[in-house]
């Protein structure tokens, strides 16, 4: 339980020390300095897990592993198509487009995977697994709780940014964290994350329209209903 606070501490300070450097430097800014900042910020939480919890993860996915995974997100991919509907497929798009993007272009498409993909990693790895592996010393819940609170002072860092989202603490720092503690795989944790980010699909399907944007929303929505059903029924 120590090494869970002091895991919890540690990257918490590391990661926002990072960011408050980071802040003023232009280079940061730009596509690259992005991908750069995750890097690093990967290679750092990583040795911080090396300190506190010894053995590496397994980076295994199965079906069942992600089927699971995809199931919790249900109730977000409901809001998500429930939103679609009411706002139209359209507007609802532009809403996914990420900040950072102005004009879409072909290059966006391998930028987006690998943005994403590391801040998968950084988010399933070190902000959910390590410390669910730390804290679950005491038990599956106390776990899931600390795992959460890793997640919750970490993902978009809202102590220097004063951004808290919910909904992503619901899903990808608690019900994550459920999943792993069920499945025990990780990196199915990340495809998870991965088809649910919304910015991220913007990139690879806003040349294809509004068309096969509602289509995709819907997909999931039911592919995550059909999984749900399979496994908690």
């Amino acid at each position: 339980m120590l090494r869970g606070i002091g895991y919890l501490i540690s990257i918490t300070l590391v990661l926002y020390a990072l960011s408050s450097l980071s802040v003023g430097v232009a280079f940061f800014s730009t596509s690259v300095g992005r991908l750069f900042g995750l890097v690093v910020a990967i290679l750092l939480a990583y040795s911080l897990s090396r300190v506190f919890h010894g053995s590496s993860l397994g980076w295994g996915t199965d079906k069942d592993s992600l089927s699971h995974a995809v199931a919790l997100m249900l109730p977000l991919y409901a809001f998500s198509f429930v939103a679609m509907l009411y706002f139209g497929a359209g507007r609802f798009m532009d809403m996914a487009r990420p900040g950072f993007v102005d004009v879409w272009g072909p290059s966006l498409i391998p930028y987006a995977i690998l943005f994403w993909t590391l801040s998968g990693i950084l988010a399933a790895f070190f902000y959910d697994a390590v410390p669910y592996e730390l804290f679950s010393v005491r038990g599956r819940t106390a776990g899931i709780a600390g795992a959460t609170a890793v997640f919750a002072l970490n993902y978009n860092q809202p102590l220097l940014t004063g951004i808290w989202r919910p909904e992503d603490i619901i899903f990808f720092g608690t019900a994550f964290a459920y999943s792993y503690s069920v499945k025990g795989k990780a990196f199915s944790l990340v495809i998870a994350y991965l088809l649910s980010e919304l910015p991220l699909w913007w990139c690879l399907l806003s040349p294809l329209g509004g068309t096969v944007f509602t289509g995709y929303i819907t997909a999931r929505f039911l592919i995550s209903a059909y999984f749900l059903f399979r496994h908690f029924t």
